[in-house]
């Protein structure tokens, strides 16, 4: 598959394309406080389907719905 970015043409995966056409929702991840000498993983993972998705922690990020939904279990607050 490809996909068009002005002027260039652009090699996608089938997945990449699914992907690409879901929507999307804004979301904030809250930071979470280091205890002591433990540090804390700044990234919350997510993986649906074989598909991995890292999401930052305090910085606004778009993910697509089913990412949202398993994120929306654990952080009830976002």
């Amino acid at each position: 598959m490809a996909k068009r970015t002005s002027d260039e043409l652009v090699a996608t995966s089938h997945v990449e394309e699914i992907i690409d056409d879901q929507p999307r929702v804004g979301i904030t991840l809250p930071k979470l406080e280091s205890a002591g000498n433990v540090k804390v993983d700044e990234y919350e993972h997510v993986t649906i389907n074989g598909e991995t998705t890292l999401v930052k922690r305090g910085v606004y990020v778009e993910v697509t719905v089913p990412v949202y939904m398993q994120l929306k279990n654990k952080f009830p607050e976002i």
